[in-house]
């Protein structure tokens, strides 16, 4: 079988297609018991689960667990219009946010599509894991690489559904701090937009292999796609704290995402440039691991 480029991309949309439909079907037999809002979202959280797990056993028969790679992106747009649609708490506050999480999904799917190659190409990360331990990587592949950043996204989209549920009460009026977070969430999307495309590019050229990308967004931020994506969801709390029964203690959500990235992702990537590229080093020590402004200065 030939695993072409845009075959492999049709049959993982195939396989999350099927993980939405067996959801959907699914959805009606969860007896949960509580308030009408509680209801909609432990059952979309526990679907989350199921469907993790079957991307897991799909990405276990083809071997490939960059099959899981887009469910960063796709699950919070099923998500967020599910339980929009669900909960009945349609109206143009709660639209916008949920159009621009399924702005923010779409382009980060787009950008993983671009650089998929293909079924048998995996994603270096995997490799690393599944060669440096061979002996638990069936576990390691289910519980860090999948079902961990399930459980971080899940964990960030809940001020998006608070924000549903509560946009649409009596009393309910937009505030400077919507605003704000909105604009916020725009300006985290152009950020992570601007820098992948910057990034792209400078890749395209050949004479560029082995070196450092050092222009645009990327001359003070070793990562300024990650910026935008820790800043996108501080934009979604920021929204939802406009709300007068906001919850505070949900900054925690945002947060979890950037532990993830300033603890995991961050280390991995670096390591892996600093051994491939020499020039890295004084790259990394002359730039910031996520904010663009603000340099660090070097010593005299």
């Amino acid at each position: 079988m030939i695993f072409s480029k845009i075959r492999s991309i049709l049959a993982v949309l195939v396989m999350y297609a099927a993980a939405i439909v067996g959801c959907i079907f699914l959805y009606p037999y969860l007896n949960i018991k509580g308030d009408v809002g509680e209801i909609i979202l432990f059952k979309i959280l526990i679907l989350d689960l199921i469907a993790t797990v079957f991307i897991f056993i799909m990405s276990c028969i083809f071997k490939n667990a960059s099959i899981y790679d887009p469910y960063w992106s796709v699950a919070p747009i099923v998500m967020s219009i599910s339980f929009l649609y669900l909960s009945d708490n349609i109206n143009t506050w709660s639209g916008v946010l949920v159009v621009l999480i399924c702005v923010w999904g779409i382009r980060l799917t787009i950008n993983w599509a671009s650089r998929f190659n293909n079924l048998r190409h995996q994603d270096w990360r995997y490799v690393h894991f599944k060669e440096k331990f061979p002996k638990v990587y069936p576990l390691l592949n289910f519980f860090g690489i999948h079902l961990m950043p399930t459980i971080v996204v899940a964990v960030a989209m809940l001020p998006a559904f608070n924000f549903i549920g509560d946009v649409t009460k009596a009393g309910y009026e937009p505030s400077f701090m919507t605003i704000i977070g909105y604009l916020v969430i725009i300006i985290a999307i152009l950020i992570e937009t601007i820098a992948d495309l910057q990034m792209t590019m400078f890749k395209k050229i050949p004479s560029n292999h082995g070196l450092v990308m050092t222009q645009g967004l990327w001359k003070n931020s070793r990562h300024p796609n990650y910026f935008g994506e820790i800043l996108f969801w501080f934009g979604i709390f920021l929204v939802h704290f406009s709300v007068k029964n906001a919850n505070p203690a949900l900054v925690f959500c945002p947060l979890v995402v950037f532990v993830l990235f300033q603890f995991v992702s961050i280390p991995m990537m670096d390591k892996r440039q600093l051994n491939s590229k020499p020039a890295f080093k004084e790259y990394m020590e002359s730039t910031n691991p996520l904010l663009p402004i603000f340099p660090p200065k070097k010593d005299k």
